[in-house]
């Protein structure tokens, strides 16, 4: 059958079916139009979002903390699930771990590693829990998470100094066998990177 009488038999199907044709048509005109008008909404409110945590660290940076957290909350409450409010949930944490509020930094990354999207950026929480109980001298607990990152995420760009770190706190515990072997597997995972180098002049002492 060739171009002609096709386009010939599609005409006479929808003079036959003339309200059945308009009215897929039109269907389809809405929702074309109600995915236009969802996807413009999503980046009309990321934007905005992402415009009030630029303000919110401004405020912060200025010294101005309490007005600047009000403001970090505001985009955590009214723009929930907006790539900005999983930002505003770091910035808060390292505010709290820097003022030594440890309880309420650990809820806030703890959350963030559970439920950040999209689920790519969630690994960003683990070096600041890290970091947390490193600050409390909680050697143990960070190691745990050091080991449930590396777990679940080995061949994340933040691998090597996760295990950088984990070998240090290893030194820090007097457990010099098993930082010695974190080195050594940084050697052999990343050759000719910074990360070697130092590992093997902890080698080497």
């Amino acid at each position: 059958m060739d171009k002609k009488s096709t386009g010939i038999k599609l005409i006479e199907w929808i003079k036959e079916n003339r309200r059945s044709f308009f009215s897929m048509l039109a269907t389809g005109l809405v929702a074309v139009i109600l995915v236009l008008f969802v996807y413009t909404r999503i980046q009309t409110i990321n934007s905005l979002a992402s415009d009030k945590l630029d303000m919110a660290r401004k405020i912060i940076s200025s010294g101005d903390m309490e007005h600047g957290l009000s403001a970090i909350d505001d985009v955590i409450n009214t723009y929930k699930n907006s790539p900005a409010v999983y930002r505003a949930m770091l910035v808060k944490a390292s505010y709290f771990i820097n003022q030594k509020k440890y309880e309420d930094a650990e809820h806030i990354l703890k959350v963030y590693i559970t439920t950040a999207k999209p689920e790519i950026v969630r690994p960003i929480g683990y070096p600041l829990l890290i970091n947390l109980y490193d600050d409390k001298n909680n050697n143990e607990q960070a190691i745990s998470v050091s080991k449930d990152f590396l777990a679940k995420y080995p061949n994340n760009y933040l691998v090597p100094s996760v295990m950088e770190n984990m070998a240090r706190l290893y030194e820090l515990a007097n457990k010099k066998e098993e930082a010695g072997q974190i080195y050594k597997d940084i050697v052999e995972k990343f050759p000719q990177t910074v990360y070697a180098n130092r590992a093997s002049e902890k080698l080497n002492k």
